[in-house]
């Protein structure tokens, strides 16, 4: 009966090969075809003529800079708001974490909306008319998108950092500066150098921001459905999309390590108090401005947004109206409603399905586990067009034709956010005690009722993480849907996508309101569940409890 252990994890690594694997060999195998036939000729193509080429340079070169500057901006925030009492570092704090309910694109709309040549700062205040669609407003986007990313992996390192080791530079003589940059900083390293690669994977992936306000600069993304919608050349789309995947799967791999070394400095650390460190004026000074600055930005982007979508014509007509908001009965019902049950079935399916793998993995020992582990993390190495391509090529025929349903949809959101659900029930379930699983099991309950009965409410933080992320992340999601998707199938983020293409920013304003809104149900519940010490009070409850029944 030893067999029947294997039955579960079997059904899920058969699943991981048909979502994951599939898709990625036939964007593998697509791109060796040039016109039906096996051939070298879209990678000689890619390295040889000089458009595609400079792409690949272009788009390392941009996420290389996105990466520096939001890392940077990310440590000088950190900084101000753990080590330091400055005023309003609060505040700062909750700027940086703002751009978790703005997606990408709506950061662009409002950059255009301030910034743009008819921009309420740039033309209406400074009288600058300045064309915004180049590079460097990739950059400048990029790193404003990124910074979020960045700032919550430098303070996760931060927060468990050892004072003693600033306390025992001091009584040597040290300064607070050179505290800093001896001490504090060194320490930093593993959260810094994982904070570096992940904003560069998402930089490179980024699909939006280059196609809205690039002009006629490319990345790979962008290039690939450029190709792809453009050109109608699916096999050069392909061979793109292969290329963004191997430049991601080095950075992931690298990511992977730095995590390695950051778990290490919190394992040394932990329980350890914070100190503040007593900078100079001018260091406090110089970190307090560029928090602000960020800040304000921040928020000047979110306040453009909703201005734009109940003014008549930001720059222009500042008047009062809801008529962009009347296209939403015409045109973004059908999109709201796809919005929102997708999202719902996204979130229930990761964190049911990342909770049951993570018990797999972590709970019982059969062959294949570690592939299984590794089979549901990898999408998180796989960019979002990359997926989109895959899906659009795999399902499209036999033997698995789900092009043009719901079903191709969920997919593709559900397996992109499951490398969460299985972590964050990884990192739930390995600081879980055995011994309350081996007192059900001694008293005759079976896996699945331990699981049902013990598990699942001891997971009760992380399955409602994981759910609000996954909402989240699914009502944001755009490169990865936007070559499946179908009038029927359409979700905000493409409408957004659409009227922000066809240069109705009122409308694609209001679209992005309504996004933001969704995705500010998300936050207010992962704001609830944080509650650090109500969550340790109900899971010690929760404890005593089981043990005591």
């Amino acid at each position: 009966m030893r067999w029947k252990k294997y039955i579960l994890p079997a059904v899920f690594l058969i699943l991981l090969c048909i979502f994951v694997v599939y898709p990625s060999v036939s964007v593998l195998q697509e791109s060796f075809k040039v016109d039906g036939q096996l051939s070298f000729g879209n990678y000689i193509d890619v390295f040889t003529k000089p458009y595609l080429y400079s792409t690949i340079w272009s788009s390392v070169l941009v996420a290389c800079g996105a990466a520096a500057l939001s890392t940077a901006l990310g440590l000088i925030i950190a900084l101000v708001v753990f080590k330091t009492t400055l005023p309003f570092r609060r505040l700062f704090a909750v700027s940086a974490v703002l751009p978790i309910i703005i997606p990408g694109f709506v950061t662009t709309i409002a950059y255009i909306f301030l910034f743009g040549r008819n921009g309420i700062i740039s033309y209406q205040l400074l009288g600058i008319e300045w064309d915004v669609y180049s590079w460097k407003s990739v950059l400048i986007l990029q790193t404003i998108d990124l910074t979020t990313t960045a700032f919550l992996l430098i303070s996760a390192t931060m927060v468990t950092l050892d004072s003693r080791l600033e306390d025992a530079a001091r009584s040597l003589g040290a300064s607070e500066w050179n505290i800093l940059r001896t001490v504090t900083l060194p320490l930093l390293r593993p959260g810094l150098i994982a904070a570096a690669l992940l904003t560069f994977m998402r930089s490179i992936a980024d699909f939006g921001t280059p196609l809205i306000v690039g002009g006629d600069f490319d990345t790979l993304a962008s290039a690939s459905y450029t190709q792809l919608i453009g050109t109608y050349s699916m096999e050069m789309a392909a061979t793109l999309n292969m290329v963004l995947l191997l430049i991601s799967v080095v950075a992931f791999w690298l990511y992977s390590r730095g995590q390695a070394g950051s778990m290490d400095v919190r394992q040394q650390t932990e329980g350890v108090q914070r100190k503040e460190l007593e900078l100079s004026r001018p260091v406090k000074g110089f970190l307090w401005t560029v928090a602000c600055f960020f800040s304000v930005i921040v928020l000047m982007m979110l306040v453009s947004v909703f201005l734009a979508a109940f003014t008549r014509h930001i720059g222009g007509d500042f008047g009062l109206t809801l008529q962009h908001f009347q296209i939403l009965p015409q045109r973004g019902w059908n999109s709201t409603i796809n919005t929102l049950v997708f999202a719902v079935a996204t979130m229930a399916i990761v964190s049911f399905v990342g909770i049951v793998i993570a018990y797999l993995v972590t709970r019982l020992e059969f062959r294949g586990r570690s592939l299984l582990d590794w089979l549901t993390t990898l999408p998180f190495a796989i960019p979002g067009t990359f997926m989109g391509v895959g899906f659009a090529i795999a399902f499209s025929k036999s033997p698995l034709l789900l092009a043009g349903t719901w079903a191709i949809v969920v997919a593709c959101t559900v397996i992109r956010e499951l490398p969460l659900g299985l972590r964050a029930g990884v990192s739930v379930l390995s600081q879980q005690d055995y011994a309350i699983e081996d007192a059900s099991a001694s008293l005759g309950a079976s896996k699945i009722t331990t699981f049902f009965n013990i598990i699942l409410p001891m997971s009760r933080p992380a399955l409602l993480v994981t759910a609000a992320w996954a909402f989240i992340a699914t009502v944001q999601t755009l490169g990865a849907i936007i070559f499946i998707i179908t009038p029927g199938t359409k979700l905000l983020s493409v409408d957004v996508f659409e009227a922000v293409i066809r240069n109705d920013w009122g409308d694609a304003a209001a679209f992005s309101v309504v996004m933001l809104l969704l995705a500010a149900v998300g936050v207010l519940t992962i704001y609830l569940i944080s509650r650090r010490q109500a969550t340790q009070s109900w899971f010690r409850k929760l404890i005593t409890s089981r043990i005591q029944g």
